[in-house]
């Protein structure tokens, strides 16, 4: 979902080029993936099931993060803390199916106690455990945040093949380098 901070007002254009994507390629949605969540982010997972179907997953550990938001945003009427607003939570090195292809959960807190990432074939998207490699990682100071968790789950991930793709979550590059949404171990 996109934001307008100076309107408050949410859009969808991000959404539905994703969407527009999946539906020209004639491609079916099985499962929608958070690697995480916390306050600064918007989802558009609810929005693309609605237009496409499909299962949304977290890790288990997304509990944590909830409960400790109950009393930061008094938000007991707002959100259910039992993750029963996603249709699965992953158990820490879960393999599932999508489609014949095989992928594994693999628990990265440290961002926060939520983070997961997904090794699927020789790609693993890790939302905001790591950025590129000149930018570093994601920060620990949210609620539940731990650098030496952090620290931890990124020397899990570095424990995986050299030749893997690192999908992130963000880039922030230096000035002269473009975007980039991948790297390798």
């Amino acid at each position: 979902m996109g934001f307008d901070i100076s309107s408050g007002r949410i859009d969808t254009k991000s959404a539905d080029i994703v969407i527009d994507f999946i539906k020209d390629r004639a491609m079916e949605v099985e499962w929608i993936l958070e690697t995480h969540i916390h306050a600064d982010h918007l989802t558009a997972a609810k929005y693309i099931k609605e237009k496409l179907g499909g299962k949304t997953a977290i890790s288990k550990h997304i509990l944590k993060v909830l409960k400790a938001w109950l009393p930061i945003f008094n938000s007991e009427n707002d959100i259910p803390i039992d993750g029963s607003q996603f249709d699965y939570l992953f158990e820490d090195n879960e393999i599932f199916k999508i489609g014949d292809i095989e992928a594994k959960v693999i628990h990265t807190p440290g961002h926060t106690p939520a983070d997961t990432s997904y090794v699927i074939g020789d790609a693993v998207f890790v939302g905001d455990t790591i950025f590129m490699p000149d930018v570093g990682t994601g920060r620990c100071d949210f609620p539940g945040g731990s650098a030496s968790d952090s620290y931890d789950s990124i020397k899990k991930l570095f424990r995986l093949p050299d030749n893997y793709r690192i999908f992130v979550g963000h880039d922030y590059p230096p000035q002269g380098r473009e975007v980039m949404p991948m790297t390798t171990i």
